[in-house]
């Protein structure tokens, strides 16, 4: 059975209020009860419940990528970079595939609005949602109310660190920060100009 806050109260003599304030970190909690409740938490092995915890803070720790296809080869790498960047930030990533359907997409779309996501990645220009709602980028393409990631001769081939200029991007994004630029172009191969 799973370890909760509650039993984490317990084993340390106080009331689940106490726990949730030591586990954010909350300066009214004194040192002597933030190391009992800290080591009730060890002692017990006990791991906060995610999903509470987005459903109490509205963030899901999710963003979303699309791609039409998944088997091209440049996908492995840019997902590889985009991870490295994205786990940086504690967020995970969900990734989905059109196969060019429009049915499909519309239906991955829903599947990614449903479960919360903070931003998204679009991989597919031929199949795009409407009216999103959330911060986007567009790999290749331009998309209305999107960031895009172009290159300079038109021929955008995403690699590792694209992923990862990405993530950074998509978490500015999501932070609120300003972005004065539309259009982020590719010049050479690794190298990202903003």
């Amino acid at each position: 059975m799973k370890t909760t806050m509650h039993n984490v109260a317990e084993h340390a003599g106080v009331d689940k209020a106490t726990v949730s304030r030591v586990l954010k970190g909350d300066s009214r909690i004194s040192e002597k009860t933030r190391i009992k409740v800290m080591d009730s938490v060890r002692a017990l092995n006990y791991r906060p419940d995610l999903n509470a915890r987005h459903l109490s803070t509205n963030k899901s720790g999710f963003i979303g990528v699309v791609f039409r296809e998944l088997n091209v080869p440049w996908t492995s790498n840019f997902i590889a970079g985009l991870d490295r960047s994205m786990s940086n930030f504690k967020y995970d990533i969900l990734i989905k595939c059109t196969d060019g359907d429009k049915r499909r997409a519309a239906c991955e779309y829903v599947k990614l609005s449903d479960r919360g996501i903070e931003g998204l990645i679009l991989g597919d220009s031929e199949n795009l949602p409407e009216n999103v709602k959330i911060p986007t980028l567009t790999l290749g393409f331009k998309k209305e109310g999107a960031i895009a990631l172009l290159s300079e001769n038109g021929d955008f081939i995403p690699t590792f660190e694209t992923g990862a200029q990405a993530g950074r991007l998509l978490m500015k994004l999501i932070a609120g920060k300003p972005m004065p630029i539309r259009e982020i172009i590719i010049k050479k191969e690794e190298e990202v100009q903003e």
